[in-house]
């Protein structure tokens, strides 16, 4: 019972975070509640880090039996964990932070093709996709099993919702860069 429950945790999680994301909300809100429209990003990701914190602590520290023990798929585990780290560090460093976290007005957005951005659309998914694949080496319990299912299968539905708005952003130059450049794993998909 606990595992399901946890599965719908991070289902919720993840609608959540992607209804807040998408353009009519922000916009029903920017609306509906001028006054707090400066605080959206700040709130969206305040939510978001709450919503993540109890969903960690229950997939990765909560009694679990390991699906299989291996010291050589624990190393294999902590060397994917460091690069995905190295990857949303490399993918955050196009951003600006404080912009980002909802610190400073958000500016007109850019087209970014620099950086990660020239190898994959959406490097912070790739980097959470070989993040995730660490954390589950290392720690190898269905709980984890079935946050990897669920987060890849997130990750297969958020970066097409996030296309879709990008597009609506930047029409043509954006449809460009998608004939270029892969959506998440560089060269390969």
């Amino acid at each position: 019972m606990e595992i399901i429950l946890l599965g719908f945790g991070w289902i919720v999680y993840f609608f959540i975070h992607s209804f807040l994301a998408t353009n009519v909300v922000k916009l029903y809100v920017e609306k509906q509640i001028p006054g707090l429209f400066a605080y959206y990003r700040i709130s969206y990701n305040l939510i978001a880090i709450a919503g993540l914190i109890p969903l960690i602590y229950g997939s990765i520290f909560l009694p679990d039996p390991l699906l299989f023990a291996s010291t050589w798929l624990v190393l294999l585990g902590i060397c994917l964990l460091l690069i995905g780290l190295v990857f949303l560090y490399l993918a955050f460093k196009t951003f600006d932070g404080a912009e980002f976290l909802g610190l400073k007005k958000e500016m007109k957005p850019e087209l970014v093709f620099s950086g990660m951005y020239q190898y994959v659309r959406h490097p912070l998914y790739f980097a959470t996709i070989i993040l995730i694949l660490g954390l589950f080496l290392l720690v190898p319990t269905q709980k984890m099993l079935l946050v990897l299912l669920i987060s890849y299968g997130y990750i297969l539905i958020g970066y097409r919702l996030e296309e879709r708005k990008v597009v609506e952003v930047f029409g043509d130059k954006y449809l460009d860069y998608q004939k270029r450049v892969k959506a998440i794993i560089p060269r390969v998909y």
